[in-house]
């Protein structure tokens, strides 16, 4: 007599195949999201360390980084006093006058890089995860007075003060910043740690 699955055996070999096949996809679904957050905090991290260097070794704060906290953002204008001064790789056009390539926009998410890549894209355009490519900008502030403390910095709406010369952050992969909270830790990602708050209205 021939062996071979019965109809059952194999429903249930399928059945375990399936539920194998999920399992392994959640998995490989949270590493990606937990590699694409850390990249988006090596960038954030990354880019208030070079305005930190820039403003200890020039001494002062160039004027397009004054004028630009009040936008807030390291747009193009803002972004291209860190690569046209070197302290970030950032692409400047073969004439020497402006950011070009991926940068084009700014200092933008890992997110919005991507799209970037594979588009030609305009800040308004929305992006798979959430958001406009303007939303994926990222936001600064820096230290005016000299004494360490950022105060009143708007983040998501909510003022913050914290103890650092430069301050970087952006929103996660849905394109919304959330109001700060030391208590609530949203996908946003902050190049500050709470032990540096120093106040939260």
């Amino acid at each position: 007599m021939k062996k071979g699955f019965t109809l059952i055996e194999m429903l249930v070999s399928i059945g375990i195949i399936v539920i194998l096949m999920a399992a392994v996809a959640g998995v490989y679904s949270g590493i990606t999201k937990a590699a694409d957050r850390a990249r988006c905090q090596d960038l954030v991290s990354n880019v208030a360390t070079a305005l930190t260097q820039l403003f200890q070794k020039e001494g002062a704060w160039p004027k397009a980084l004054i004028e630009g906290r009040k936008r807030g953002l390291l747009d193009e204008e803002t972004a291209w006093v860190l690569g046209k001064k070197g302290y970030l790789p950032l692409t400047v056009s073969s004439d020497g006058t402006r950011l070009s390539g991926y940068d084009r926009f700014g200092i933008v998410t890992p997110w919005a890089a991507a799209y970037i890549k594979n588009h030609a894209a305009s800040p308004g355009d929305k992006l798979p995860g959430g958001g406009k490519l303007s939303d994926h900008i990222l936001h600064y502030d820096i230290d005016l007075d000299g004494d360490g403390i950022i105060r009143d910095a708007s983040v998501g709406g909510a003022p913050v003060d914290v103890r650092a010369t430069a301050i970087v952050w952006c929103c996660g992969k849905d394109g919304r910043i959330e109001p700060y909270s030391v208590g609530l830790r949203t996908d946003d990602v902050y190049s500050w740690t709470v032990g540096q708050t120093v106040e939260v209205k």
